[in-house]
């Protein structure tokens, strides 16, 4: 295979030398930026853990996402027995490539992650590099011994896709042959767990790509010794690769989200029977809105983590992988490539410490939890075993939802920085928690990293993680938890600056899709109000006694001015009641402040006017807001009347399990009048403190709250809510609940740039069909709030 040249810029200004790499050879240092041109600004270059394209979309923010030390769990991620993301780490289902045949500068790019073992007999070999970038790198290869690439279209699946054999082309099956390959840099300050693996990039230039017509295929690599797949190194990824002709300029996409797929008997029919009606949908619509989609885009929640009945020991411990199973039985069905974006459903974690009831209850018919997990194949954890595991348990016992460390995920404490040394620090295994499962590595591990972001025609999508909280402040018991509101780490807020940047290089409008509010408060009031972080502590009686259907302390939940109804499923124990939370006081001191996730999200919005878009679910309704140059996106101080202190007092006091975290786990008082009387308190106490930690935080003026061109012309901002595909909306259309789909349409609005400028709301009809409600555009010169008369969704639903 030919030498190739370098693809520029992808470096570390670290020393790069390394002793565990595939290929020898001496690395040097680099000050590089991503598309190789010495002047562009050095805040977007690549950083050595990211991986660009060459029209700098971040396809990977941390390529290191899906390694086992990044991922340790005691419950398997492997659905049946097979780690979905492994080596081939992009593109995946949840992200995956959109390559345009008529672009000639289009290359499509899948990056693995390769030990040296692997491909030995293949001879790699590399450069020194000089400068940090990525080394070109050849390979001695013949027809029996090679590393072989496939794209597989879904009449092809079952027979190459799937397969534990070797492949060939054929009907459906095209092998493409990349015209260059490179090996990533290895710094000295590089971590040495991520050295057991190297990062390889191959590049399939529109020469690579001619025989490949447009369509929706599998992406699949095999590597292969005397003509057979060698040492199981294989790997597929579903729908992982789009080819269109061509890409307008106005086209549409589908949105869907708030899925919150459970495999909870009851719950299933409401929710993951509702995703595949959905694939159904779509996949047998004449509609050529919907048929044409571009792509689709989601906006966070795609599984549930466990349904309200679901607490035994066993369900609980598999609920996520069981779930992913079902997701991907339907999402691999779709005729769409499909962008997922994370949101608090699909992030709860659980250290392992059984509620007691539930303990006492599985004691009835032999079940524990070492039993459960004996019964597991595939554990996650390095060198498990149940005495380590009941060890880690009574060291947390006083603190049952983990200890307290600055680990949002995986082994290492993440910075803003641009090498391994400033960014990385490695918390050793024994500090850490044992995590008995967190539904965010099986989201590693199943469909893709956590934020990513990606272009079509003029623009730029930006998909956050906004349930980024510290891991110990996700976990619960099943989809009983306590902090289920927004928050975004300095490291996201980091990486979405250099996308803001290149965006505006680009000349891109962006469109943040997430699946919070960073205003707070809660379905369009109270903006400005972030709910505090509190301590879980387990699942107390009154939430068994209303998960039988015994006794329930509603509280305030019926107040008709929340619009919650407690006969609606668990819309008292979750679903939107917190939108965006306050700082961790444990970790987020700054100076004589606090770090607010939130305003420092507002204010990139508010201060870039690349962004005109915000993409947001998680409240399960339809709604719209437009704003201005000039309009206020939250008060700048909080202002609360006596009603909107009645209705925070609600939102913290209608979850129960909430509640009993807010009473400090005393059992004895749990939900007694006087408790109540004294979580009202220190609901109240946390107002007092909240309201000086906003002011250290921004001006009088808050300009940043305010909408301001930066090029002086006029600015607006969409905010665009879309309802859940689940049933579990409280939205009416008429006499029937909105739950459903939508469709964007990116057009050009009186001459201009190419936005989000109208939106189609379908709603499920019943048997797999979704009815159009109505198409209604988005008018950018207007302003109008979520409840405004002249509001065209307002006046088409009720919430």
């Amino acid at each position: 295979m030919a030498a190739v040249t370098s693809v520029a810029g992808c470096g570390s200004e670290a020393d790069t030398t390394s002793s565990n790499d595939v290929v020898g050879g001496k690395k040097g240092t680099s000050t590089n930026d991503p598309n190789g041109a010495s002047s562009s600004p050095e805040v977007i270059r690549e950083r050595p853990w990211e991986v660009l394209s060459n029209k700098g979309e971040t396809y990977l923010a941390d390529v290191f996402y899906a390694e086992p030390i990044e991922n340790e769990q005691v419950m398997p991620w492997a659905i049946d027995g097979r780690p979905v993301i492994d080596r081939l780490v992009y593109p995946t289902l949840g992200n995956p490539n959109l390559f345009v045949r008529d672009d000639a500068a289009d290359e499509l790019v899948m990056v693995t992650r390769i030990e040296a073992d692997a491909i030995a007999h293949l001879a790699p070999n590399a450069p020194a590099s000089t400068d940090g970038s990525p080394r070109p790198l050849t390979l001695e290869t013949d027809d029996a011994n090679d590393i072989a690439f496939f794209l597989v279209a879904k009449n092809a699946r079952a027979r190459a896709t799937e397969s534990g054999n070797a492949q060939s082309p054929g009907d459906g099956v095209y092998r493409i042959t990349p015209s260059k390959m490179l090996v990533n840099a290895e710094p000295a300050d590089m971590p040495d767990a991520f050295k057991r693996r190297s990062t390889i990039r191959f590049v399939f230039d529109q020469a690579a790509m001619q025989n490949v017509p447009p369509g929706l295929y599998d992406a699949r690599f095999e590597v292969r010794k005397n003509g057979k797949v060698y040492a199981n190194v294989f790997e597929w990824q579903y729908n992982a690769v789009r080819v269109f002709q061509h890409e307008s300029e106005e086209y549409t996409a589908l949105n869907v989200t708030d899925t919150q797929v459970s495999v909870g008997s009851a719950y299933a029919t409401i929710t993951a029977d509702m995703l595949d009606q959905f694939v159904d949908n779509v996949n047998g619509s004449s509609e050529p809105n919907v048929r044409n989609a571009a792509f689709i885009t989601f906006n966070g929640d795609l599984h549930n983590g466990g349904s309200p009945g679901s607490l035994t020991e066993s369900t609980v411990a598999t609920t996520y992988n069981d779930e992913a199973k079902r997701v991907i039985a339907a999402l691999k069905r779709l005729d769409y490539p499909i962008f997922l974006t994370p949101g608090n459903h699909d992030g709860y974690a659980s250290v392992g410490h059984v509620p007691g009831l539930v303990e006492s209850f599985d004691a009835k018919v032999g079940t524990t939890l070492e039993g459960v997990i004996d019964l597991q194949n595939n554990i996650a954890w390095p060198d498990y075993s149940w005495s380590a595991l009941s060890a880690f348990l009574d060291k947390s016992h006083d603190t049952v939802g983990g200890l307290h460390r600055d680990i949002y995920q995986g082994a290492f404490k993440r910075s803003p920085g641009d090498s391994f040394a400033t960014s990385f620090s490695e918390v050793p295994r024994s500090d850490r928690n044992m995590i008995l499962y967190d539904g965010f590595y099986q989201w590693k591990k199943t469909y893709g990293p956590l934020y990513a972001s990606w272009t079509f025609a003029k623009n730029r999508y930006v998909s956050m993680n906004t349930y980024e909280l510290r891991q110990h402040r996700r976990t619960g018991w099943g989809m009983y938890t306590v902090n289920y509101g927004g928050g975004v780490s300095k490291v996201q807020l980091d990486w979405l600056d250099r996308e803001l940047v290149r965006a505006t290089v680009a000349a891109q409008d962006v469109v943040l899709v997430m699946h919070h509010d960073p205003r707070g408060g809660h379905l369009g009031k109270d903006f400005g109000y972030y709910f505090p972080l509190l301590n879980y502590q387990s699942i107390a009686q009154s939430t068994l006694n209303y998960l039988l259907g015994e006794v329930f302390l509603p509280l305030i939940c019926k107040n008709d001015d929340l619009d919650l109804s407690i006969e609606d499923r668990d819309s008292c124990l979750h679903d939107g009641l917190q939108e965006w939370m306050g700082p961790d006081e444990d970790f987020d001191h700054e100076g004589s402040g606090y770090f607010l996730s939130g305003v420092e999200l507002l204010q990139r919005i508010a201060q870039n006017s690349r962004i005109r878009t915000l993409l947001i679910g998680h409240a399960h309704l339809n709604s719209l807001e437009m704003k201005q140059s000039g309009d206020a996106l939250v008060p700048n101080r909080i202002a609360l009347d006596d009603k909107s202190n009645a209705r925070i007092e609600a939102l913290e006091l209608a979850n129960p399990v909430r509640r009993f975290a807010w009473e400090n786990g005393d059992a004895t008082r749990e939900g007694s009048r006087a408790a109540i009387a004294a979580t009202k308190r220190t609901v109240a106490a946390w107002r007092d403190r909240l309201a000086p930690m906003l002011a250290a935080r921004t001006s009088q003026e808050m300009p940043q709250k305010m909408l301001d061109a930066d090029d002086g012309g006029p600015r607006e901002l969409a905010i665009v809510r879309l309802t859940s595909n689940a049933d579990l909306s409280d939205e009416k259309y008429g006499a029937q609940s909105m739950y459903g789909y939508s469709v964007l349409h990116v057009n050009k609005q009186a001459g201009g740039v190419p936005r989000i400028n109208r939106v189609t709301y379908m709603i499920n009809a019943g048997s797999s069909e979704f009815d159009q409600v109505a198409t209604v555009d988005l008018d950018r010169t207007a302003s109008f709030d979520s409840r405004a008369p002249t509001n065209p969704a307002a006046q088409l639903f009720k919430w």
